[in-house]
């Protein structure tokens, strides 16, 4: 059974869940717009493709537009479905390849598609023939300048182009491209790949190749204020910032500005409270063995929630305030921590697991440093089974489980 939203929200905070401050990610959605306006920009995409970095695509979609977003981004179509049977109607990107086989539901839906490759518009006929009369795809043409991962190479583009506009099921409306170093200190290749794409679009310029929208700037050139040159300035400009309306910043070379604020905690509560004395291990493989008496926590979270097995004796989680170490391996369900240090500890005490790094937290950075990766991935790893529980105006609006999505009455 679903249960009623009290019950699934009391059953949430009892267990491992992630709290997103939904008023934190307003708040930066707007600081962005308000940064980008000053720059002349004319649109705001908010990037929330994998489950809007793990914080929740559907809420924080929702917020985003709220808050200002002209634009929603995403990576699939099937994620682009899910923001529609949710009732969101703002403009929505597909971001990477495309399912050809929803197609057809993507014109349906009003769902724009990125065309990156001279063969998709071949492999998409059979199914743009099946969309109604009255009905066409729109889509994005997307430009590899240079990262090489997914786009038409600048010698294609005007034949891809080409073949767009003649497309009578499609509506060519938008030209892009994406950075691979705009969260560098060094902007040679940034300043590279802007060159390569400016000069793309003015090649499709005299034959009416180049629709109205361009965009390049995720987060990261979104805050360095990379400039595209005044060549350009005929066009409606749109930037995609993604990571850093989560309040992360992109890279250390790139920081998020003080005005962003984070939006994720992940909480869980001690499942155990037991001694672990001298010269005993704890965990798979008795990695740890304790030097001294011991008092130690069993918290119920692991890498079957997203919690990297790398953390394994290197991370930690707080407690009362206290810094609290793991020890021993990260199992799939459950990992044992060090509370020595926590003054009267109790089976369901909170535990921080990830916060914004104030009371002896560990942040998305400080976890992302101890096992070789960067933040994005720390949050986009928080699992579907770890529920979400979303709070504005210090109320909780809305709870996210594996029954799905339940908002407050």
């Amino acid at each position: 059974m679903a249960g009623t939203f009290a019950e699934r929200l009391v059953s949430a905070i009892a267990s491992t869940h992630a709290v997103i401050d939904l008023d934190a990610y307003a708040s930066n959605v707007q600081v962005m717009r308000n940064r980008l306006r000053k720059r002349g920009s004319e649109l705001m995409m908010a990037v929330v493709k994998a489950n809007a970095y793990g914080h929740g695509a559907v809420m924080c979609a929702r917020t985003a537009v709220d808050a200002g977003a002209d634009w929603l981004g995403v990576a699939r179509i099937e994620e682009a479905l899910l923001l529609r049977d949710h009732g969101i109607t703002a403009p929505i990107l597909v971001l990477g390849p495309l399912n050809p086989t929803l197609v057809t539901r993507a014109a349906q839906n009003d769902i724009t598609v990125t065309i990156g490759s001279p063969d998709t518009l071949d492999r998409i006929q059979p199914f743009l023939a099946q969309i109604p009369d009255d009905t066409m795809l729109d889509v994005h043409l997307k430009i590899d300048s240079g990262m090489h991962r997914f786009g038409v190479h600048p010698h294609e583009a005007s034949d891809v182009a080409r073949d767009l506009q003649e497309e009578p099921k499609v509506r060519y409306s938008g030209l892009y491209t994406h950075f691979a170093t705009a969260d560098d200190g060094d902007d040679s290749f940034l300043n590279e790949q802007i060159s390569r794409f400016t000069e793309t679009v003015m090649e499709l310029m005299p034959e009416g190749l180049a629709p109205s929208l361009i965009h390049v700037s995720n987060s990261a050139a979104s805050i360095r204020e990379a400039q595209l040159p005044d060549v350009l300035s005929p066009f409606t400009i749109m930037y995609r910032p993604g990571l850093a309306l989560y309040g992360m910043s992109p890279s250390g070379d790139v920081p998020i500005p003080n005005e962003f604020h984070r939006v994720l905690t992940l909480k869980t509560r001690l499942g155990r409270v037991f001694r672990l004395e001298k010269g005993e291990g704890v965990s798979y493989g008795l990695t740890h063995v304790a030097k001294h008496p011991t008092i130690c926590g069993t918290v119920p979270i692991g890498y079957g929630d997203g919690l990297d097995r790398h953390l394994s004796n290197r991370g930690w989680m707080s407690v009362k305030g206290r810094r609290c170490p793991i020890i021993g391996r990260v199992c799939m369900d459950q990992v044992v921590i060090d509370i020595n240090n926590v003054s009267q500890p109790e089976e369901g005490d909170e535990v921080i697991v990830i916060g914004d790094g104030r009371s002896n937290t560990m942040t998305p950075e400080d976890a992302a440093a101890k096992i070789g990766t960067i933040n994005y991935e720390v949050t986009t790893a928080i699992l579907p089974r770890v529920p979400r529980i979303y709070m504005s105006y210090e109320d909780v609006v809305a709870v996210e489980d594996l029954n799905g999505l339940v908002e407050k009455p």
